[in-house]
This record gives C-alpha cells, sequence and structure tokens, in this order.
C-alpha cells in the first residue's frame, strides 16, 4: 500500500528530523511506501489542489490521509511583486504570520480586514472536504481525514443547523440566498478523525508544532481507533 499525505507543517513535522515526522511514523507502522505531498504554511486550497492532482495522475495514491490546515482562513493566490514578477503563495491573514516580505505582508492584512471572516473561511474549507470527499469515494480510494486543530469542528457546530449566504447584485438590485444545509450534512464524519492534531499537543501556546512524542501518539491512536479505515 502507498499512502498519499497532504497538509501543513502540522503534518509535514516543522522543526523535525524527518524520520520523526507524522508520515514517515505511520508509513513505518504500517509497513506501507507512502508520498509527502505535506507543505508548511499551506492553505486548504492547495492541500486540495495537491490531492486532486495525485489522484488524477496515473500513479495515483491507494491511501490518501489528509491534515487540514489549522487555518481555514488562509488563500492560495498568485501576487504581483513589486517588480511585477509574479509567484504564487499561501496567504496566512494574522499579523503573527507575517515574514520579512511586505507585499505578501500588506496582501495578509487587506484580506484580513476586508475579506475573510469565520463563514466564509468555514464555507470554502467545507466546500474542499466535501469535493474531495466525494471524489475518493468516485474513484473507489480509501482515504481518511483530520485536522490540525478544532476550528472547523467549532465552526461546524456553529453552522450546522443553518449555513445561509445571501448576495446583492448591486446593479440590478436583486438579492439572492442559498440554503447550504445539503452541502453541510454531505459530510462523512464516518472517515473523519474526531480527534485533531491539537490534542495531542501538551501546550497552550498557539503556534505549538507537534514533537517527535506527541506524533507517534497521534499515530498510535490511528491505528488503535481508526484501523479499518487505515488498512
Amino acid at each position: 500500500m502507498k499512502i498519499y499525505f497532504g497538509g501543513d507543517s502540522f503534518l509535514y513535522g516543522y522543526g523535525l528530523n524527518r524520520k520523526d515526522s507524522l508520515p514517515h511514523l505511520m508509513s513505518k507502522n504500517t509497513n506501507s511506501d507512502f508520498l509527502d505531498d505535506s507543505q508548511s504554511e499551506s492553505s486548504n486550497k492547495l492541500i486540495y489542489l495537491r490531492a486532486i492532482n495525485n489522484l488524477m495522475s496515473v500513479d495515483s495514491c491507494d491511501f490518501y490521509f489528509i491534515m487540514w490546515s489549522r487555518g481555514i482562513d488562509r488563500r492560495f493566490e498568485k501576487i504581483l511583486d513589486s517588480d511585477l514578477s509574479e509567484r504564487w503563495v499561501n496567504i496566512i491573514p494574522h499579523p503573527d504570520h507575517h515574514k520579512n516580505d511586505k507585499i505578501r505582508n500588506d496582501i495578509s492584512t487587506f484580506i484580513g480586514t476586508h475579506l475573510t471572516s469565520e463563514e466564509s473561511s468555514f464555507l470554502n474549507t467545507l466546500v474542499d472536504i466535501v469535493s474531495l470527499q466525494e471524489l475518493f469515494k468516485l474513484n473507489n480510494k480509501k482515504y481518511l481525514f483530520t485536522f490540525a486543530n478544532d476550528i472547523f469542528f467549532d465552526s461546524y457546530s456553529k453552522y450546522k443547523n443553518k449555513l445561509n449566504v445571501e448576495v446583492n447584485t448591486n446593479f440590478e438590485n436583486r438579492i439572492k440566498e442559498t440554503d447550504f444545509s445539503s452541502l453541510l450534512n454531505k459530510v462523512d464524519f464516518n472517515y473523519i478523525v474526531g480527534e485533531s492534531m491539537s490534542t495531542f499537543i501538551d501546550s497552550d501556546e498557539l503556534n505549538r508544532h507537534p514533537n517527535t512524542e506527541e506524533c507517534m501518539l497521534f499515530v498510535e491512536h490511528l491505528l488503535k481507533n481508526y484501523k479499518e479505515k487505515i488498512k
């Protein structure tokens, strides 16, 4: 069996030796080959796109382990630098994630101030999750979803009974409302790990990533409670 791993720094194992990261530990304990497609700072859109890219390839994996990003408000965009060159980046609209990158920081600040909200970020992630879920089922692929932290679970609990979106087209003064309850109800929690990676991190620090021991605890939890989904 070959396992595909997709996620952000929590799955990649920021600060760890590769042999101590979750993909390596899980593959070793299941005697499996693997492809680690995770990358630090990844948005859920990029995680989704990379997984689909592998799924549609001739070398698609047998089992897909996706850890959705801890930042559901992250965006995957192509930006224009001051020298007019273009580059793909993951935008993280949070001041704690500002880097030595003025253009990117300015865009992150604008998005965080004017574009993102908990509701829109949740809806975007919901679309990625349900779409990828249905593609895996359509292609008869085994998969398991998990999360870096509990943000998605908290938002799902908040909106599960009602997620209505009103859009006003000003030029014709027409408001159209869409009820997204059917999309909410489509999430298959049978293939979602009920405990996030953060549950196993012994720290309240926001940016603390899992160490080797915590990665191993999570792997042991997966193999004990979700073995039938993985094998």
